[in-house]
């Protein structure tokens, strides 16, 4: 490939095709001769725009975390009805995650093993968006008396997410114990009704809530400074 077509080629094609290689492969078992071969930008320019391999590692997750947050004007709500509202809004987050398997991969493999030290990092990114709607429809609904309080954004996201990472995670097991193909559309849709249901019936149970706010609690250490070498995929360089 001459100087000018690798000029060409975009630092986003490189992380896309990093993030899908590490999300298979791992951390470890990765190279970046493949990675540079399929995306036509030589490893010498790979080492100028990320550093080395885990700078490359801590793009791709930026990007999977990127790929995982629905955009927010998807997001916007063409009824004032809370029940409606959080229907549409559990649905966008399910569909937004589904669509992109090898961000969850990724996603799984970090929380696993700690490769880009996520737990002790700087945020990779700003994920306030994804929850203002969210809180906002629980607002609307605890005034209106049709969901109960103590329940925060951050609760309904993690129910969220726990059911569209384990379609991920045990898919092998459900084909193999119970004969249950959880990657098929028919049990996509399933999946998706199971995320609405539950969130749904969470929200408007009898249950009495023992938390003023959330059931989840911040780290008491939230507040300190927590800082990373984090590429910018916007930007194209690292910043501390």
């Amino acid at each position: 490939m001459s100087s000018h077509e690798e000029a060409s080629v975009s630092t986003r094609k490189v992380v896309e095709i990093a993030l899908m290689r590490f999300s298979i492969d791992g951390f470890d078992e990765t190279r970046l001769e493949p990675i540079a071969q399929e995306s036509g930008m030589s490893k010498r320019m790979i080492h100028y725009h990320f550093g080395d391999k885990r700078g490359l590692y801590l793009a791709a997750l930026k990007l999977a975390i990127a790929q995982l947050r629905p955009e927010p004007q998807d997001m916007e709500l063409e009824s004032t009805v809370p029940v409606e509202g959080v229907r549409k809004v559990v649905e966008v987050i399910f569909n937004q995650i589904m669509a992109h398997p090898h961000a969850v991969r990724l996603m799984v493999l970090e929380n696993l093993f700690n490769y880009g030290g996520l737990k002790d990092s700087a945020p990779l990114a700003d994920q306030s968006a994804v929850l203002l709607q969210m809180d906002k429809l629980l607002m609307l609904g605890q005034d209106a008396g049709a969901f109960r309080p103590g329940i925060s954004a951050l609760d309904i996201y993690t129910i969220i997410t726990s059911l569209c990472f384990h379609r991920t995670i045990y898919h092998a097991s459900f084909s193999n114990l119970y004969n249950m193909d959880l990657l098929d559309d028919v049990n996509l849709a399933g999946s998706r009704n199971l995320a609405v249901d539950t969130v749904l019936a969470f929200l408007t149970s009898n249950l009495n809530s023992q938390h003023e706010i959330s059931y989840l609690q911040p780290r008491s250490d939230a507040d300190e400074d927590r800082s990373s070498s984090v590429y910018d995929l916007d930007t194209d360089v690292f910043s501390e």
